[in-house]
């Protein structure tokens, strides 16, 4: 490691010694680490008081910017007012946000929050199954979906694992780590992404449940869909009977309040209850997952309402994005940066 200031090395080697590898989740391990203290609007400070321009946001859930004063004051409202995970019964702030998503996606008729992401993923491929009474899978190579038997397999592989580009067809299945039972269960299938006739190919030869995919691949560089591909996913999913799931944890609200499904026009008939979203966005510090993953679930199943009752001009989703969010002087300088 290099560059490593002493006062992060200090924390690090005492993380180690509690935390594997000294951080919760691999995907916050960075070379050199850097121990972050606090951080606002646009910006994030370490442990030695150095200011950085963030421009990772969390993996992207701080749409309004990090401690954004109304969400904060939301949060700290619902801990003085007695609100609590009460364990049983319905609440009224749970009501309150699914209605709000319903309202302000199309494409959502109800809502379920839950934990983590990979809750979220498990159970959508659970009620797939229900539904459909099938069992089979697909997956797609280079997609990311979660860490359950189902989906972790096929994201960063090399030639010589998968071997050469198979269209139509499957790829053989190379799970995430050790500890899977994917292998046993040959019920997932990993094809291309873009590649409607793999999904043909795998729908021919099983009864298939539910296809998962992200609308855009992003944990193997950014791999737009083609013209047409979603509204084929969702002709395909008509056909042959399967659920179609869209993980929208990166895109949803990112390039429309509707998700990327919107940008796409994937389609919103009676059909599209047949369809399957899963989404994020922000609250007081903390990535929230709504839809079908939502995180700290005390005081921030609050604080999403006035995330989502902050108006900003949505017209064209080719605008920058310093004019959709209005987000103080500082989150706007950082981010009008970027989007130029």
């Amino acid at each position: 490691m290099n560059d490593i200031s002493d006062s992060t090395a200090a924390l690090l080697a005492h993380n180690s010694a509690f935390i594997p590898g000294g951080v919760s989740s691999i995907n916050r391990i960075i070379d050199p680490p850097i121990a972050f203290a606090k951080a606002e609007g646009a910006y994030l400070w370490d442990i030695d008081g150095k200011r950085y321009v963030d421009y990772h946001a969390a993996f992207a859930p701080f749409l309004l910017g990090h401690n954004f004063a109304p969400v904060n004051e939301a949060v700290i409202n619902v801990l003085r007012n007695g609100e609590s995970l009460f364990g049983a019964g319905p609440s009224r702030l749970e009501g309150h946000l699914a209605q709000l998503l319903c309202q302000n996606i199309a494409a959502v008729e109800k809502a379920c929050l839950l934990n983590t992401g990979s809750e979220a993923t498990a159970l959508a491929i659970k009620l797939s199954r229900a539904v459909t009474g099938r069992q089979h899978v697909i997956v797609i190579q280079g997609g990311y979906n979660g860490n359950h038997d189902e989906v972790a397999c096929n994201v960063f592989n090399t030639l010589s694992e998968i071997g050469p580009r198979v269209s139509p067809g499957e790829y053989p299945l190379r799970p995430i780590g050790a500890g899977t039972t994917v292998l046993e269960q040959h019920l997932v299938h990993a094809i291309n992404f873009n590649d409607l006739e793999s999904v043909q190919y795998v729908c021919r030869r099983y009864p298939v449940a539910a296809l998962i995919t992200e609308p855009v691949l992003q944990n193997i560089g950014v791999v737009r869909p083609r013209t047409g591909y979603l509204a084929g996913l969702r002709a395909l999913a008509d056909e042959f009977g399967f659920l179609l799931i869209f993980d929208e944890v990166k895109t949803g609200f990112r390039h429309a309040l509707g998700g990327y499904s919107e940008l796409a026009a994937v389609s919103c008939t009676a059909r599209q209850s047949r369809t399957v979203f899963r989404w994020q966005f922000s609250a007081a510090g903390a990535a929230i997952w709504t839809i079908w993953r939502i995180r700290s679930p005390r005081a921030v199943r609050s604080s999403p309402a006035p995330t989502m009752d902050i108006r900003w001009p949505y017209p064209q989703p080719s605008q920058r994005l310093s004019i959709y969010w209005r987000i103080g002087p500082s989150c706007t300088h950082a981010w009008s940066s970027w989007a130029r």
